[in-house]
């Protein structure tokens, strides 16, 4: 694997929802409702431990269709709730493969526009990765708060 400058190996993605900030900021903080939606489309997910604060940790557990499981943990560095979040992100217990996930969130008329920034992931290889499973997940996330503002009649 060949290692790059930071800024080649950041990845940056920014996503627009039918939701408002604070309706999608949730999603990522209720346990129930990181569960549905977090990990690539066709891998399962739980989500055994979430301690919303700063310096309170999460677990999630991915498992593949071949049966393997890829465990991902981290530490809540900021939550203000509804415009920023961050944390850092990586495989449980290789503090080598740890990155920081910073989520902004902001108000376009009756959309939140989502920046999603990962910093810390070494190359570019894992970058496209992690591109590639970050607009997966995302893509569940819309169908979720699209289906929760459907069912509550609010944004």
């Amino acid at each position: 694997m060949i290692t790059a400058a930071p800024d080649e190996t950041t990845l940056v993605i920014t996503r627009l929802f039918d939701a408002s900030p604070a309706r999608v900021f949730d999603a990522w903080l209720e346990r129930e409702e990181w569960q549905a939606w977090i990990g690539p489309e066709g891998i399962n997910c739980e989500v055994p431990l979430l301690e919303p604060r700063v310096g309170g940790r999460y677990r999630v557990t991915m498992r593949m269709s071949s049966g393997d499981t890829i465990p991902v943990a981290g530490v809540f560095k900021v939550i203000d709730r509804p415009t920023t979040l961050a944390f850092t992100w990586g495989w449980d217990g290789d503090p080598s493969r740890e990155s920081l996930v910073t989520l902004t969130f902001a108000r376009k008329g009756k959309q939140t526009e989502l920046t999603l920034r990962q910093e810390g992931l070494g190359s570019i290889e894992n970058r496209i990765g992690h591109d590639k499973g970050w607009r997966s997940a995302l893509n569940k996330l819309d169908r979720y708060v699209a289906a929760a503002t459907l069912a509550t009649g609010t944004s």
